[in-house]
């Protein structure tokens, strides 16, 4: 899936073919795409306001969201099948792309009936010890595994990639700050948000903001995946 050409020495390249130029470059095609796309929602679902289209539960965007980490999730899988030799590091990565589609769809409040993002959950008497300790052994653990398995099998490969400066990294890493940039303002935002005496219009732009980013983390996702992809259906590798 990734690798780096052992042996192989830096060699002068063009600004258009400069990793931190295409992955500029990338984002900024993804944020018009997603700004597009929601304009689209907006008008073709005729819903009376920003709100309802972008921050809304099972929303419009939310909708797309969820659809196109499934829709990569299978890719994913399809990808496994056609190139047997990274089969291990697809079908991790279609675990985690799955495991985003079902958090943008709340599989988890549905099928367990409460909010696994909030930690003191689990330690709250209201949910049975034994419904905690299932949601923990059956998702919490599996999204660890998941996730640990992942790191093992591209921590080589990304000390590589490092030193070679190769594109996909610098992919990963503006992936992960998006990641990063929309837990922090679903978790820290609205403690901050009182404090700052922004009311109700702050909150709810907040929303939409954190989901617009989610919209554009899983775009962004897909097509840093996609050349990897096209060489697994090809038989490249």
């Amino acid at each position: 899936m990734f690798f780096t050409q052992s042996g192989s020495r830096p060699q002068p390249i063009s600004e258009t073919h400069n990793p931190i130029f295409l992955c500029r470059k990338h984002l900024v095609q993804v944020m018009i795409f997603c700004m597009a796309v929601t304009v689209l929602a907006k008008w073709g679902t005729a819903l009376p306001g920003w709100r309802d289209v972008i921050a809304s539960e099972n929303g419009p965007v939310e909708r797309m969201s969820a659809a196109i980490w499934l829709m990569g999730f299978t890719w994913c899988l399809a990808a496994a099948l056609a190139q047997r030799t990274r089969a291990v590091e697809w079908l991790t990565v279609a675990m985690v792309l799955l495991l985003f589609g079902l958090r943008e769809l709340d599989a988890h409040r549905w099928s367990t009936g409460w909010n696994l993002d909030k930690l003191a959950n689990y330690w709250n008497p209201q949910f049975p010890l034994h419904e905690r300790l299932l949601v923990i052994g059956l998702m919490v653990l599996p999204c660890l595994i998941v996730g640990g398995v992942l790191c093992l099998r591209l921590r080589k490969t990304i000390g590589q990639a490092w030193f070679a400066d190769e594109s996909w990294l610098r992919h990963l890493m503006v992936g992960v700050a998006i990641l990063v940039l929309c837990v922090t303002l679903d978790k820290v935002g609205p403690y901050v948000l009182p404090l700052l005496a922004f009311g109700d219009f702050g909150q709810v732009f907040l929303m939409e903001i954190e989901e617009f980013l989610e919209l554009v983390l899983a775009v962004f996702t897909i097509a840093s995946l996609w050349p990897y992809l096209q060489k697994a259906f090809n038989g490249d590798g």
